[in-house]
């Protein structure tokens, strides 16, 4: 049994624009948090601010670090992390909560008493909650490079206990395109149509035999968010790191579940939240296409069977001459009988579509039934974790390759475009040469042109196998 929910959450998309406001909630507890100013005394600073402004404090600390970084409005300047659990953990390791005044306004908890820490000194927090926070913080500085630490910080003013914990996104390689250039060193660029419908000039990367493009790898420092976690796995370092957390905090003696925490799943990441309901989809449609086909191939029986009843099946013509019956009401009788041969019919394909539709009800139940237990056991519902973190790896490396490949048939399709445009050029120029003037691209005769160029080429390569011109004219 757990003592509680693993809770380490990442933010990588702090710009300059955020800084200040971020600052401000981490020195003067101004924000957007239930804080309370008698208990902000107990919070503690692994690395406090060195600079009261952390926007201030970020420039400085690249500066003083000579980090290479791109000084843009978009730019990621520090990615963050917060680690916490539930109270329940808390409580496991012997902290005290008590009730505050607020009332919990939604999930499980909803109309119940929100719970806060009941800290009045240092001796309020017990030694195995400093301990968690300080293995915690051990773990990140490791992942992260002790250099690169910003600050963090240990929050007791909050409703639950939890650490911030900033830093630089700090490489020490980069990737870089490598690009065409003529033979005097300049890029050479080719016209790209953007998305407004505007032409520009953009310079083209180098393809290897194979078509990929070629980058060459800089040795240095750079503040470079999107390598930082690419270097620690690309889409599946999230997962990665929760996995090493967990090893790691077990590994001190502290019993988390590993996992999407949160009894209310406010902790499931929206990919999975997606790749969850496409998977119902896909199963519900599986389902429901199964049972249609075998109601269409009752369907398709019924129609066949109808079909054979024919005048002939129930009376030929021979029996039709039957004494004292009419005509008129022999074909009454045939057709008395065959209405009651398809009503018959009807009433066995009605019955048998009614079999499958209670099958697919039982099969719901049973399915339903499964689900519960396994929604029971915390180990079925950590391996159902795996396999959609598996599931979500493989639909993100197909969507790799599919963009890999787009962005080859776009370089193909420009070059081309490029290649024929230049053809026409050539076509043009030689017509020039040789006295054909074409108004446009249109009017280029290519097989005229093909011709004179084939009659050039051929006196061209004639006269250079004798030693001189004057051979050559005799």
């Amino acid at each position: 049994m757990y003592d509680g929910n693993q809770v380490i959450r990442f933010e990588n998309k702090y710009k300059a624009s955020d800084l200040t406001g971020l600052g401000i909630e981490l020195t003067k507890r101004k924000g957007t948090g239930n804080y309370d100013k008698s208990r902000t005394q107990f919070n503690y600073s692994y690395i406090p601010l060195s600079i009261p402004n952390l926007k201030t404090h970020v420039y400085t600390k690249l500066r003083e670090q000579n980090i290479y970084y791109n000084d843009g409005k978009n730019t990621n300047l520090v990615n963050g992390a917060i680690v916490s659990s539930g109270k329940d953990f808390f409580q496991s390791l012997g902290m005290k909560f008590k009730e505050s005044n607020r009332i919990h306004q939604k999930g499980r908890y909803k109309g119940e008493p929100i719970l806060v820490p009941d800290i009045k000194s240092k001796e309020d927090i017990p030694v195995k909650v400093k301990e968690f926070f300080d293995y915690s913080y051990q773990f990140l500085e490791e992942l992260v490079g002790k250099e690169n630490v910003v600050c963090a910080d240990i929050h007791y003013d909050e409703d639950t206990p939890h650490m911030h914990f900033y830093f630089l996104p700090v490489v020490d390689e980069v990737k870089r395109k490598v690009f065409e250039k003529d033979k005097d060193g300049n890029l050479i660029k080719h016209e790209v149509i953007s998305k407004d419908g505007n032409t520009k000039l953009l310079p083209i990367q180098k393809k290897d035999e194979n078509g990929k493009g070629i980058f060459e790898i800089e040795k240095g420092n750079f503040l470079n968010c999107d390598q930082f976690w690419k270097k620690l796995g690309g889409k599946a370092s999230y997962a990665r790191i929760q996995d090493k957390y967990n090893e790691f905090i077990t590994s001190k003696g502290f019993n988390l579940y590993r996992g999407n925490t949160g009894a209310n799943k406010e902790h499931i990441t929206k990919a999975q939240h997606t790749l969850n309901e496409l998977e119902s989809q896909i199963n519900n449609i599986s389902l429901e296409l199964n049972k249609n086909q075998k109601l269409n191939e009752i369907e398709l029986e019924l129609q066949k069977d109808i079909q054979k009843i024919s005048d002939k099946e129930l009376l030929n013509p021979v029996k039709r001459k039957v004494v004292g019956y009419k005509d008129e009401d022999i074909n009454n009788i045939i057709a008395y009988s065959k209405n009651l041969k398809k009503d018959n019919l009807k009433n066995i394909k009605n019955i048998k579509q009614k079999d499958i539709i209670i099958d697919d009800l039982k099969n719901k139940i049973d399915t339903l039934s499964s689900e519960n237990d396994k929604y029971k056991d915390t180990r079925a519902i950590k391996e159902r974790d795996i396999i959609i973190i598996n599931q979500k790896k493989l639909i993100d490396d197909k969507n790799k390759l599919i963009y890999s490949l787009e962005k080859q048939i776009d370089s193909l399709k420009q070059r081309i475009h490029f290649f024929i445009k230049l053809c026409i050029n050539v076509c043009k120029a030689l017509g020039h040469k040789i006295g054909i003037d074409f108004e446009c691209d249109d009017d280029v005769d290519l097989d005229l042109i093909n011709d004179k160029a084939d009659d050039i080429n051929f006196k061209y390569e004639y006269r250079n196998n004798y030693k001189s011109n004057d051979e050559f004219e005799r």
